[in-house]
């Protein structure tokens, strides 16, 4: 009851927001700027979703293959469409992540160790959307660094980077954490600890590895800046690159509070305002959102498509 009573209030906040930004819109102004979509710019922001997928795939194999669970690359790309699916669909992105988890324990053996997998691969996304922006907001323009919330946003996760790296890279921190919070007097939680422990120890060993999988991370991150700039490019919206590596990665990293429904609402009203510090109409910035956060809702349906034929075929396979 509490869960569905949560998720009432975070489609009310996302259909206040909309109702807000739509109220306070030339709504004739976004319609032609809807209407005037260039098909061939669009199919390029395409190739960019499909390029994205194809590396975040690659991305979550090395990071499997380093605990010595080698997992074919069609099997995991059906299994990351589905989750992403389930990210658009569902009230928030721990659908898609259940997915792979799930997915991936027959590959390790173990909940714990998969959790682990899936939650160094957020890290590595998170962290390298932190990189992009923040060398964006270094070499950029003085009215781009400008951005309202780009310093605050930027140094709070310098400090929360900065804190995991060196839990990571210095042997014995969690386990303090453990000691210092008392969870190691918990059975399940030490044994659970104990397991991704081991999967943080085999990616120590395997330096290589994380390096390889952050700078993948890094090329999907400037990606989704490119998709988001082939939609600008379709709608006839002169946003300067200078602009967008910033304004992108600091609204997925804003979107990412669990206040509205999987970011909408939020979403497009910090495009609105990134917009308008640029000198762009608030009309733009709407069709820019609503095209680029809809497009990928409607491509990740093809992940649906794959989960109804893996539900299907689990009968046969039994």
């Amino acid at each position: 009851m509490r869960r569905t009573a949560l998720v009432g209030v975070k489609i009310a906040v996302s259909l206040a927001l909309l109702a807000y930004l739509l109220s306070t819109t030339d709504l004739s102004a976004l319609n032609e700027r809807l209407r005037a979509a260039d098909l061939v710019d669009m199919l390029g922001a395409v190739l960019c979703f499909f390029l994205m997928l194809a590396l975040a795939t690659w991305r979550w194999q090395m990071l499997l293959g380093a605990l010595g669970a080698p997992a074919p690359m069609r099997r995991l790309t059906a299994s990351y469409l589905v989750a992403t699916f389930f990210n658009n669909f569902l009230p928030s992105n721990i659908g898609g992540d259940i997915v792979r988890v799930r997915d991936s324990k027959h590959l390790t053996g173990s909940t714990a160790t998969s959790l682990a997998v899936v939650g160094i691969d957020r890290i590595l996304g998170f962290g390298a959307l932190y990189l992009l922006a923040a060398v964006a907001f270094v070499i950029a323009p003085a009215g781009v660094r400008g951005l309202a919330g780009a310093r605050v946003v930027l140094l709070a996760l310098a400090l929360l980077f900065g804190f995991l790296a060196y839990v990571f890279f210095r042997p014995g921190t969690a386990r303090w954490i453990m000691s210092a919070t008392r969870l190691n007097s918990i059975g399940w939680a030490r044994e659970q600890f104990e397991v991704v422990q081991d999967a943080v120890h085999a990616y120590r060993a395997n330096i290589g590895t994380i390096w390889f999988a952050g700078a993948a991370s890094v090329a999907l991150q400037a990606l989704v800046v490119l998709y988001y700039l082939a939609v600008a490019r379709g709608l006839g919206i002169e946003l300067p690159a200078s602009a967008a590596f910033l304004m992108v990665p600091l609204c997925t990293l804003l979107q990412a509070v669990p206040i509205s429904f999987n970011g909408w609402g939020l979403r497009e009203g910090l495009f609105a305002l990134y917009f308008s510090q640029v000198g762009l109409p608030r009309a733009s910035a709407l069709a820019f959102s609503l095209v680029g956060a809809g497009l990928m809702v409607l491509l990740s349906l093809s992940g649906a498509f794959v989960w109804m034929a893996r539900s299907s075929a689990a009968p046969a396979d039994a």
